[in-house]
């Protein structure tokens, strides 16, 4: 089985930028919204100015063919190359990283369980990355998630695509597109693509996706959520009621109820991201967030 990747280089020097999708191989938008782009570049609808684009519509295809998160290893946590390869995807670790190693610029698109529309995961601390966000067209946006697992003591368990990217002084968000079965989900990707090309500078103005673009759309008020705890499910643990995500919480609020009897209870008025009703036991479960300081 291989990785197939898309790499166009235009005449003009510009920068490298990258676009992953199906990371999770049951995450089908990011691989149509890459594919779509592929066809209006042969097309000639999509007409690349200056610079590197490099394109990986599925990072995982074993777990793609299967339609399952991943084989057995989540692929988006302790990416890096690793000396002694124990599982499927570590051998898919040195492709990806090799990409990484290489780009500038990073868009990872992806999709979720819980009912939801498009977000990104960004990492918060840097203007030029927040700015290219900004740019993709999307209004909520969920900074945090290295601190929240406790990366930034060096720590690699949650360490993915974008974790990995920055430490090579890229610039790297996730594109969350909504719900994996969502209609729209592989529009808002394509969309989001296209943007960052033009942000980027990238994508030539006579190009007729480039006259198709809207850049005045009105967007609703930003968002701005940052990450405070990572809850994986106990055994017997339910949620306290039928969590969607983005659903704000108030300062004691149950989120949770544990076998025991005990509450998780939200330690201050925030959010619960990503909430995953069938998440096994150990698995990771929700995340909470309060409202970024500044936004």
């Amino acid at each position: 089985m291989t990785v197939k990747i898309v790499t166009l280089r235009a005449l003009e020097p510009g920068p490298v930028f990258t676009v992953l999708g199906a990371v999770h191989g049951n995450e089908r938008c990011g691989p149509e919204a890459i594919r779509r782009l592929i066809d209006g570049i042969d097309r000639g609808d999509v007409l690349l100015g200056r610079g590197t684009l490099q394109l990986v519509p599925v990072a995982n295809p074993k777990a793609y063919e299967k339609g399952v998160r991943f084989v057995e290893r989540n692929l988006n946590r302790q990416l890096y190359p690793k000396d002694v390869k124990t599982y499927y995807e570590d051998h898919l670790d040195p492709i990806l990283c090799d990409l990484l190693d290489k780009t500038q610029v990073l868009l990872d698109l992806h999709s979720y369980t819980s009912q939801g529309g498009p977000f990104i995961f960004s990492g918060g601390n840097d203007a030029k990355e927040l700015a290219f966000a900004q740019a993709l067209g999307v209004s909520d946006f969920v900074t945090g998630w290295s601190e929240a697992f406790g990366n930034a003591d060096g720590s690699r368990e949650g360490q993915g695509t974008t974790e990995y990217a920055r430490l090579q002084g890229a610039i790297a968000v996730t594109l969350e597109c909504g719900h994996h079965t969502n209609a729209d989900a592989a529009d808002i990707g394509h969309r989001a693509i296209l943007r960052a090309l033009a942000h980027l500078g990238m994508l030539d103005p006579a190009s007729p996706a480039a006259a198709a673009l809207d850049p005045g759309r009105a967007l609703p008020k930003r968002r701005y959520v940052r990450m405070k705890s990572v809850f994986r499910r106990e055994s017997g643990a339910e949620f306290a009621k039928s969590w969607r995500h983005f659903d704000p919480v108030a300062a004691g609020e149950p989120m949770a109820r544990l076998a025991s009897g005990s509450v998780l209870a939200a330690p201050e008025d925030g959010f619960i991201v990503l909430p995953k009703e069938k998440a096994a036991p150990g698995e990771e479960w929700f995340y909470f967030g309060a409202v970024a300081s500044g936004s």
